[in-house]
């Protein structure tokens, strides 16, 4: 396992626990919660949001860290509703074209 691949679980824990405790509690899970009708497209548009943020640093440093963990989260619900097929995914985790 890679050093980056270790970051990257250690990250995902986080993001994890920020569905389970933060975004679930007020939004509901799927299939019963807003973003459930979301596109891809909206949910980028998120992400852009969240980056754009992120960018100021003007809510401080644990809101910038929370929207990390927002924009991680909305990049993983468009990638799912793209509904990549398991060639695809694999092409993707093997690195090929």
């Amino acid at each position: 396992m890679s050093k980056r691949s270790d970051e990257f679980k250690s990250f995902s824990v986080v993001v994890v626990e920020h569905i389970n405790n933060y975004t679930v509690p007020q939004y509901g899970d799927a299939p019963n919660d807003p973003v459930e009708a979301w596109t891809p497209s909206q949910c980028m548009l998120s992400v852009k949001r969240y980056a754009d943020r992120v960018e100021t640093g003007r809510r401080g440093r644990l809101e910038t860290l929370r929207d990390m963990i927002k924009i991680a989260h909305f990049a993983c619900l468009s990638f799912d509703k793209l509904n990549p097929t398991d060639e695809e995914i694999t092409k993707i985790m093997c690195g090929g074209i």
